[in-house]
């Protein structure tokens, strides 16, 4: 006669540890994925950050230029 245990134990090998081992992969797959995302928004925001450093020097040379 087969014992609840054994059943058990044969649902946690061949249903629960695959559930496991899938949830922890999805899991790394998408904060990976994150962490791509996040890293792709700042070099946009250091992009940006140049930019908006050189367009304030050219400003700056304008205003020099009307000081003199």
């Amino acid at each position: 006669m087969i014992d609840i245990t054994e059943i058990v134990s044969v649902l946690c090998v061949f249903i629960g540890l695959p559930g496991v081992i899938c949830f922890f992969s999805y899991k790394s797959k998408k904060l990976k994925q994150e962490k791509k995302a996040l890293e792709l928004k700042l070099e946009r925001e250091k992009i940006r950050l140049e930019l908006l450093e050189e367009e304030n020097r050219k400003y700056d040379r304008i205003i020099d230029r009307h000081r003199r």
